[in-house]
């Protein structure tokens, strides 16, 4: 019996090692989506509940068990938006563990430092000024390296409408970090 079958059996302990496995990612997806760090830890631990009490609703047939987890992830944080304003979030009130976590390798000078987090604040802005229904799409795709037909399955979308909502969330955030740059340049 596989990992995946002893959880979907109720063992506890394999659900404990799909948790240490995938954490990172799910949080990854909530924090990117809700823009604040204890929204994202709140969404990783109702995405975990959900995970364990819909075990016996994964089909490996129809998908990956990440994919699946996708689909959870973007769907609570669809909710959590829904019922609130988005908050965005800065580097000050996240705090460096959220930014290591997101940030692939660390510059050596400290110019690089500055110049990558302030880069890093301002992606941050573009992606949070991302209509809801663009977000998610954009997240799964550039920071989770989803395919387009893994998007399509994670959101439950046509690829069609996953390819058009990618080409409005690149168009929207150039438009937003181009105006960015030009108020910057006053």
């Amino acid at each position: 019996m596989n990992l995946t079958e002893k959880w979907q059996s109720g063992d506890v302990n394999a659900f404990e090692s799909l948790f240490r496995m995938y954490k990172e990612m799910v949080f990854r997806i909530a924090y990117l989506m809700v823009s604040n760090e204890e929204d994202a830890k709140d969404v990783l631990q109702e995405v975990f509940i959900t995970v364990w009490k819909a075990r016996s609703t994964f089909d490996p047939a129809k998908g990956k068990l990440t994919t699946w987890l996708h689909r959870i992830t973007v769907n609570h944080c669809l909710m959590r938006h829904r019922k609130r304003q988005p908050v965005t979030a800065s580097l000050e009130e996240t705090g460096e563990s959220v930014f290591d976590l997101l940030e692939a390798g660390v510059s050596e000078s400290p110019e690089e430092i500055v110049m990558s987090r302030w880069e890093y604040e301002r992606l941050v802005a573009a992606i949070n000024s991302l209509d809801g229904k663009y977000r998610p799409v954009f997240i799964l795709r550039h920071f989770d390296d989803l395919s387009y037909e893994e998007i399509a399955c994670a959101m439950n979308i046509p690829l069609g409408t996953v390819k058009s909502r990618l080409s409005h969330a690149m168009k929207t955030l150039r438009e937003v970090l181009v105006e960015v740059e030009n108020e910057e340049c006053r």
